[in-house]
């Protein structure tokens, strides 16, 4: 019976998906594939035996990297581990690549069966199980997103959200049951959930350290050698990430953000060397994040990312913004701190929803202090303390379940939760005209061959580069190097704040600028260069020993404040390296 009841849940969970992506038009009768290519890409360099997408740099697109081992894709490899099996499958029948968004559809549909056996408690009535999923797996938020044009920024954070409702569901079921294997899996699974997204990591790792507190209490001495081996699958699982970022990036604490290539010169100068942001006091950083989270900044939101004005309690200094959908808004606010007020109070009482409040805030705890002055700010960004957020929403609702029943009025709470989601669901802004939409069979496979397989065409490189060198790529046209200079204006000389050159078997790096005191900084790859030697505006940077073969050099021109022009007053009148 019970195997029957969980094929049940199963079963529902993915109908219930399938209506969900389609109702989102993330799936169609004409395309079921992502419109952007990496991690399909990804999934062709698994099964061709290698990390990297590509050893070739004419495989680099917008967002890539390149390193000493090839292009890579800075989004994770844990999505690409999911797809593989499916795409194994499609390929031995002759029907590859097999569909991406199949394959994220599954993924939710598991995350939906997880919370629907975890929150279903014995003695609770069907209208308080079901409002505690309908928050989690339906929060309008995740929603919204769902809702516009998904790109990969978007497919990793709907894997990462739902990995992480996986795991506020499996250590809801396992407090309830705590078992010797439960507890192997469960941590397991957390140290494995850094290699979708960096940020679920911090849920791992609440999830692994909340468990281990509920087996000892519940096995004492006895539980021992099954913390010991979850413990060492935990680490193992963090040890797979750092050891995969060392190969991939040449930094096990790299995520690709320090070296991927794009035509944003702020985000260049911000992800490499500094920005104002970083600076900011705290009052005045914490005033932001809560206006950003609740303030809805996407209903003034515009396609320039420094706008001012976007939300309640902005900083006027400049920030790489961008809003899109719709997260939260006020009076989500009262109910968050319910939430907390409640979870204090849970522990007092020794009640199950203890658990739900320690997760949620040793799992948001360090996003929060992350995001306060992070670099950027950005709705798919805010997403990653939904699942706080989530754990906190449920502990309000089944308190205010449980006090109508005490009334005799229970038909009020389920009510008002589902006009509050709807709601919500409702008013929520969706900007739909950004991004890839969804492709076809033929043109998604030909997309990922396009970065996994691209010819290594030869590209003869100078010893310098001037304003009106051949080699430059502004236009991102795909027969030079991944825009290489761009930035650099040809007529005048002058620069963005930010922009990278590809050099090839460097012995040194140097620069003329005017005027001669202007300030540049320079790394190559992940390592910042020293300046070896200035002469007014020539500037020579020392390059490590050994240097060999093709890398990217970027530079910053001027102080951080100015990350928000398209171009400083710096002139760049040669760049040299060998």
């Amino acid at each position: 019976m019970a195997s029957g009841s969980r094929l049940r849940a199963l079963g529902v969970a993915v109908i219930t998906a399938t209506v969900f992506m389609f109702a989102t038009r993330q799936l169609s009768c004409d395309g079921a594939y992502s419109g952007t290519a990496a991690y399909r890409a990804q999934v062709d360099a698994f099964l061709s035996g290698r990390l990297a997408l590509s050893t070739s740099p004419d495989s680099l697109v917008h967002d890539l990297v390149w390193t000493e081992s090839g292009s890579q894709q800075v989004w994770g490899l844990g999505v690409p581990l999911w797809q593989t099996p499916f795409e194994l499958a499609a390929r031995a029948i002759g029907q590859g690549p097999f569909p991406d968004r199949v394959a994220l559809l599954l993924w939710i549909a598991l995350g939906w069966f997880v919370l629907a056996r975890a929150f279903r408690r014995e003695g609770d009535p069907w209208w308080l199980t079901g409002g505690a999923l309908l928050i989690a797996a339906w929060l309008p938020a995740f929603v919204a997103m769902m809702r516009g044009k998904m790109a990969v920024y978007e497919e990793a954070a709907a894997y990462a959200y739902i990995a992480a409702m996986m795991l506020l569901g499996g250590l809801v079921a396992f407090a309830r049951a705590p078992s010797r294997g439960r507890y192997v899996l469960l941590l397991a699974a957390a140290g494995l959930t850094g290699l979708i997204r960096p940020t679920v990591w911090f849920y791992g790792f609440a999830t692994a350290a909340l468990a281990t507190v509920i087996y000892l209490r519940a096995q004492r001495r006895r539980a021992l050698p099954a913390v010991a081996l979850g413990a060492a699958l935990f680490v193992a699982g963090g040890g797979v990430l750092y050891a995969t970022n060392a190969a991939r990036f040449g930094a096990g604490s790299e995520f690709g953000h320090r070296l991927n290539l794009h035509a944003l010169p702020g985000n260049i100068v911000a992800t490499r060397f500094s920005y104002p942001f970083e600076r900011v006091g705290l009052v005045e950083a914490g005033v932001e994040l809560v206006g950003s989270l609740f303030g809805k900044p996407e209903r003034d939101a515009s396609p320039r990312f420094y706008e001012p004005d976007l939300h309640a309690g902005q900083s006027e200094l400049p920030r790489w913004r961008e809003y899109y959908f719709t997260t939260f808004s006020w009076p989500y606010l009262p109910l968050i701190l319910a939430g907390l007020v409640l979870g204090v109070l849970a522990w007092r009482r020794t009640t199950d929803e203890r658990w739900l409040a320690a997760w949620a805030v040793i799992g948001a705890l360090p996003l929060v202090l992350f995001y306060l002055r992070s670099p950027s700010m950005s709705s798919r960004y805010q997403l990653d303390l939904a699942p706080a957020i989530v754990a906190l929403l449920v502990i309000a609702w089944y308190a205010a379940g449980r006090w109508a029943m005490t009334k005799r009025r229970w038909q009020i709470a389920p009510a008002v939760l589902a006009a509050l989601w709807l709601v919500a669901v409702i008013t929520s802004k969706v900007r739909t005209n950004r991004g890839p939409g969804i492709l076809s069979r033929p043109t998604a496979g030909a997309a990922a061959l396009m970065i996994s397989r691209a010819p290594s065409r030869p590209h003869p490189l100078p010893s310098e580069y001037t304003p009106t060198s051949p080699e430059l790529d502004r236009e991102a046209t795909g027969t030079k190097l991944y825009l290489n200079g761009n930035g650099w204006n040809e007529k005048t000389g002058a620069v963005a704040p930010g922009l990278f050159f590809y050099v090839e078997d460097p012995a040194f790096f140097e620069v003329e600028v005017e005027p001669a005191d202007a300030e540049v900084r320079a790394n190559l790859d992940l390592h910042h260069l020293a300046v070896a030697q200035r002469t007014g505006g020539r500037i020579r940077f020392a390059v490590p020993e050994s240097t060999r073969g093709l890398h990217v050099v970027f530079l910053a021109f001027g102080p951080d404040m100015l990350i928000d022009r398209k171009e400083t007053d710096i002139v760049l009148r040669r760049v040299r390296w060998r």
